[in-house]
């Protein structure tokens, strides 16, 4: 399934866009900056994925050790840029229901 199919995807973007009409922020430029978000959120989930599955250590074939999973300082960064596309928007951690329910946990 796609991830913008998932609930998660779907409750957070919706909870996004509830926000900022409730403020009166329905230009398309605050829209563009909400699918900036959910584009970031759907890459740090395929990272989180990715560290899941590899671990935050790899082995780097040329050198014979291993090395950090690059995904991890990707994943930071990403979330970073999340955050600061989160607050030039004015919301709060408290004005999502996705966040709050940690909706990250899309399977039970």
């Amino acid at each position: 399934m796609a991830i913008e199919q998932t609930k998660a995807y779907k409750t957070l973007r919706k909870s996004l866009l509830d926000s900022l009409e409730a403020r009166g922020l329905v230009e398309e430029v605050y829209r563009d900056k909400v699918e900036e978000y959910m584009a970031l959120w759907r890459q740090l989930r395929a990272l989180r994925e990715d560290i899941e599955e590899r671990g935050v250590t790899v082995m780097d074939e040329k050198r014979g050790m291993l090395v950090e999973n690059r995904s991890v300082s990707l994943a930071a960064q990403v979330s970073k840029q999340m955050l600061a596309i989160y607050t030039a928007l004015g919301l709060k951690p408290a004005d999502h229901p996705a966040r709050r329910l940690g909706a990250d946990d899309d399977e039970l």
